[in-house]
């Protein structure tokens, strides 16, 4: 198998369980918030450029008695990130990314210097952010302290 082959299977399995994780992180996070969950999987298909198609999870979320919440893989490779993750819900859609604890970074170089400066300063970690959209420039660290207003936006 060639290299290019190989790595484009470590990437599709490094984002099934990075699936996964989010999911039990998720599941584990409205449990000790006193959530009452039910969850169901659908095993779908995706087809992206460079990752060809490929088989992975959505899972439907159930929480309390009707809030119903999709949580979907979007891509493994998008500018800026590692993986994308939407979370939808009857109000619409939130994303998540992943982000290494160095990047994405914005490079300018004016002759001989080069400045490099974060574009999320508060990324200091690996690991999935809930990135906001409606404010300018901002992520929060996927976390069982955003439940609560991520719930809020989604119903």
């Amino acid at each position: 198998m060639s290299d290019m082959k190989e790595n484009v299977k470590q990437e599709i399995s490094w984002y099934n369980n990075e699936i996964e994780r989010f999911k039990s992180f998720l599941s584990n996070w409205l449990e000790e918030l006193n959530y009452k969950v039910q969850i169901r999987s659908e095993q779908v298909t995706r087809n992206e450029e460079f990752s060809g198609q490929y088989e992975t999870k959505e899972y439907q979320f159930i929480i309390g008695d009707n809030l119903k919440i999709t949580v979907k893989p979007f891509a493994i490779r998008i500018i800026g990130a590692k993986g994308r993750i939407d979370v939808d819900g009857p109000s619409g859609s939130e994303k998540f990314v992943y982000l290494t604890g160095d990047g994405p970074n914005v490079q300018t170089q004016i002759g001989d210097n080069t400045n490099s400066k974060r574009f999320f300063s508060n990324a200091n970690e690996a690991g999935w952010y809930w990135y906001d959209d409606s404010s300018y420039r901002k992520v929060s660290k996927f976390s069982k302290e955003i439940l609560e207003p991520l719930l809020e936006r989604l119903q």
